[in-house]
Order: C-alpha cells, then structure tokens, then sequence
C-alpha cells in the first residue's frame, strides 16, 4: 500500500521536527516560501485558508481518502517493547515510514478504517500479551484513515479532532486498529505552548465549547476527567471517553 503520509502545519516553518521519508507538508499558501526555505528536502503542497485545524484535516481526507496525518512536533518514534531506556532506540525516517505502510495492510485486513500506535512513549504502558488492540484510544497525533470508512472532521470542533475521531469510528466501525508496539511521540509541552500550529488557537473556553460540543454529541461517552496524582489536569475542561465497545 502506497499511503501517502502528510504534515498539515502552521507557523513552524523553522521548527518542523518531524522526520518521516516521503512525508509531505501541507501549509497555508502563504507561507510556503517559507516553508520551502527552512525544509529543502521536504515536498511542500499548500491550501487556501481554512478555518481550523479541523478544517484542514477535512480538506486532507477529502484529496487523500486513504491518508496518514502526523503532527509536526514528532520528536521520535520508539519502540516501545524493547527493554531499557526505549528512548535510545528511536526508528529512522526509513523505518518510520515503512511501518506506517505495514500498519495500514494489516488494518485493512483486519476490517479497520482507523489506525495508529501507541501513546505512551514509557514502556510501563506496554502490555506484552497485547501488542494489537482493537479497542485503544487513537491520538490524533499520528493516525491513519483508511478508504471506504465513514470517518469526517467538523470545524465545530477547535481543538477536539482526536476524541471526535475516535467516537465517530466507535459509532460507525465499532473498532480501531493500534499497534501498541511503537509510539510516535511529541515534543514534551508542544500541544499547549509551542508557537504555530494550535497554540494560539486554543484557550479554556475553546476547550469548554469543545468538550460541550462532544458531550451533546456522544452523550455520556464523554465526561471530563478527574484530576489524578500522576497525571495532573492541563485545564478543568479536560476531558476524557469511554468507549462502549
């Protein structure tokens, strides 16, 4: 399977930190320049203004009906099965690229429309007797979607598109396919301070709306998460599902 493989990003035109081979940038026309001149060696294909991230992911998945999106602020992919310190073992843009097409076969052949691995880059995360789950939260950080599924982004959502795709799937497909044995891990703090991409799209009343937003359509799905002494809360509209399935 030739998956193409694209980076939707914005405002990191120096900092782009993924590395995959054959990966493609997909940015705003405006800064393509850019883009090109911080990332010679990466094939850069623009869009006209979108509204929001959820926008953007639409336009990809209307071009590239079989497509896999990753975030610009990769900083590695490990594998995470490994004993010892996983973080020194992290795949090349070869390998990366490689296993993201072996992943998307054996999705499909198992009936899947929505892919990805692992989110957890610590190997205390990995259970050996599961290394493909079927019923595993997909982060949208480095997802796949396969053709033929029902899956879409609504620009109602500002910073929701992993949980909106993972109960979207779970209403139409019932399951997803993880590969628990590699985790596409990003840059520690880049979701919320980051300059570019989301950051400054995202504040707490974008994450309230968001989280309203999903529960009125998901229903008890969603609900938001208890604050935990190992994970504290990034915000008090942080929210979590659960999948009936």
């Amino acid at each position: 399977m030739d998956l193409p493989i694209i980076i939707p990003s914005r405002g990191r035109a120096a900092s782009v930190l993924t590395k995959i081979s054959g990966a493609r940038l997909f940015v705003p026309e405006a800064e393509a320049d850019a883009y090109r001149r911080h990332n010679p060696d990466v094939e850069i294909l623009t869009h006209t203004p979108t509204r929001n991230l959820a926008h953007k992911r639409q336009t990809i998945l209307e071009r590239w009906p079989s497509v896999f999106m990753v975030d610009d602020d990769i900083a590695f992919v490990s594998r995470v099965y490994l004993p010892g310190n996983n973080r020194e073992t992290h795949l090349t843009p070869d390998e990366i690229a490689e296993l993201i097409q072996v992943t998307a076969v054996s999705a499909r052949r198992a009936g899947c429309f929505l892919f990805g691995f692992s989110n957890w880059p610590n190997a205390k995360h990995y259970y050996p007797h599961k290394p493909i789950r079927f019923n595993a939260y997909i982060n949208a950080s480095a997802f796949g979607i396969l053709s033929g599924s029902s899956l879409y982004f609504t620009e109602r959502t500002t910073a929701a598109e992993s949980h909106w795709l993972n109960l979207l799937n779970c209403y139409y497909h019932r399951r997803s396919f993880q590969d628990a044995r590699f985790c596409f891990a990003q840059e520690p703090g880049s979701t919320f301070f980051r300059p570019g991409g989301q950051t400054a799209n995202r504040t707490q009343e974008t994450e309230k709306a968001d989280t309203l937003f999903l529960r009125r359509t998901f229903g008890e799905a969603v609900s938001i998460r208890k604050n935990r002494g190992d994970a504290a809360l990034a915000h008090p509209y942080q929210r979590t599902i659960k999948f009936p399935f």
